[in-house]
């Protein structure tokens, strides 16, 4: 069962003019939830939020949230976000450490210091739900303020061990180097902030993020790595398929898996989002030829005027038209920002990984490290190999051997979520292979020679429900070990 998400508010928090920046708050290592972020300020709500007047606030909720987010903006950088004269340096700080300590509430030091919040000086920036998968869980409005010119802030180490002043460029070029980490939340504010002016970007922010709570419109992994999960007529567990955006000015798509009509315009509205800031799609590339990887192929192509690219046997299996061929070693290239020197392109390298389908391609990011491995593996699950859909078991696993020595810092399975450790994770898949095959080898020197008895000794660990697809795996485990059954 999913963890209540907790009530919880972050503020960006901006200065300057055009070249504007955002004060970015570098959470302790130590901690549970996000720990080593870089997030914008904020925290859960406490208790006693929701004592102070807010002039112009909606109702005791709107004025609950903005308390918190002044609350925490002071208690983490030092800054205030009220209306008023501010008190001297040293008698802020003696509040803040009370505060810290507990020995004093937000709403005293409000009323100490003769100061308002107001309303309109938080300015809503989008609601964010942590996913149902995750142990520490919170329901978070964000809020845009634009800090005051008289104030500075001052790092108090706790949880946060770093404050810094950064463009959303400049925050997203450092992620794209892997200097810093950042959520989905965090990324996808900064991504907006990034491409439009801050006039165009808050309303941008303030539209809904989420299709239901929890479950992102889109959420980016690293800088220019999207991930845009589809519903999609896949195998269980997996529910949905994963459509990948790679770059930022000229875009990928990669496997477009959906074919429901609600899916499809939930896919295109999110392009057109990107579009928005100032990207185009260059393709649609696919990994391979199953209908959960293509099912939207068609509409984009339409919709959106741009060709599709694949393998040369995925063109032999579909039935639409390739517009080019991809082979081994292939380079895709999307540019880096030319306004920053030694910005990285995004490279997609192709990488020919038959065995689930013949003309499988994963590849390989090579600015991030991300490998994109189409239905190399899933998380969690496990991928079915079928010679009815012309797959090759001894294919497959030479192709997880290959991907093995590549050199990755993190996997995308096209469904499930992204996976740290790649080397491991693949070596796993592996194993259990061989440990499949071997069970399978034994149980017929044993004296299984009937497909239902090897399918009854091989696979006693697999519930009832998992059977029909654990026929198409021996099936295929039986053809890379030469085993032919008695009738």
């Amino acid at each position: 069962m999913a963890v209540e998400p907790r009530k919880a508010v972050a503020c960006i928090l901006v200065r300057g003019g055009d070249d504007f920046e955002v004060l970015m708050a570098r959470r302790n290592l130590s901690l549970r939830f996000m720990g080593g972020h870089h997030v914008f300020p904020g925290g859960a709500i406490d208790p006693t939020d929701g004592t102070s007047p807010v002039k112009g606030a909606r109702d005791a909720e709107h004025a609950t949230i903005i308390e918190a987010g002044a609350r925490e903006v002071f208690e983490e950088t030092g800054l205030i976000c009220a209306r008023g004269s501010l008190p001297d340096a040293q008698a802020l700080r003696t509040a803040r450490e009370e505060l810290l300590e507990g020995r004093l509430h937000f709403h005293e030091i409000l009323a100490r210091f003769n100061l308002e919040l107001h309303a309109e000086d938080f300015i809503p920036a989008g609601t964010w739900v942590t996913p149902d998968f995750s142990k520490v869980r919170f329901a978070t409005e964000y809020l845009l303020h634009r800090v005051r010119d008289d104030q500075h802030e001052e790092l108090i180490e706790g949880e946060i061990i770093g404050l810094d002043w950064l463009t959303p460029s400049e925050a997203r070029q450092r992620w794209h180097h892997g200097e810093i980490h950042l959520s989905a939340p965090v990324a996808y504010a900064l991504q907006l902030l990034a491409n439009a002016s801050l006039a165009e970007a808050i309303p941008m922010l303030a539209r809904g993020t989420e299709r239901t709570p929890g479950d992102h419109n889109r959420f980016e992994i690293r800088r220019g790595l999207t991930i845009i999960p589809l519903k999609s007529a896949t195998i269980p567990p997996a529910t949905h398929t994963n459509c990948i955006i790679v770059g930022e000015q000229k875009l990928y798509v990669i496997d477009p898996g959906a074919d429901d009509e609600i899916e499809l315009q939930h896919l295109a509205t999110q392009l057109d989002h990107l579009i928005e800031l100032g990207s185009h799609i260059e393709a649609i590339v696919l990994t391979h030829s199953h209908p959960d990887h293509v099912g939207g192929v068609e509409f984009l192509r339409e919709r959106f005027g741009i060709p599709v690219w694949a393998h040369a046997a995925t063109d032999e299996q579909v039935n639409f038209e390739i517009d080019r061929h991809l082979n081994e070693g292939d380079v895709l290239v999307s540019p880096g920002d030319a306004d920053w020197p030694g910005d990285p392109d995004w490279r997609l390298r192709a990488i020919h990984t038959p065995g689930h389908d013949p003309g499988h391609l994963a590849f390989l990011e090579e600015s991030t490290g991300g490998l994109l491995a189409g239905d190399m593996l899933a998380n969690p699950g496990s991928i079915i190999v079928s010679r009815e859909y012309r797959g090759d078991m001894a294919e497959y696993m030479d192709s997880l051997r290959r991907l093995i020595d590549f050199e990755c810092k993190f996997i995308v399975p096209a469904h499930g979520m992204p996976l740290a450790e790649p080397r491991r994770y693949l070596q796993q898949q592996l194993d259990h292979r061989q440990w499949r095959e071997d069970k399978i080898a034994a149980a017929h020197q044993a004296g299984a020679t009937t497909f239902d008895d090897l399918l009854a000794a091989s696979y006693d660990d697999a519930s009832p429900a998992a059977l029909p697809l654990a026929r198409h795996s021996l099936d295929a485990h039986l053809a890379k070990l030469g085993i032919v059954l008695d009738a």
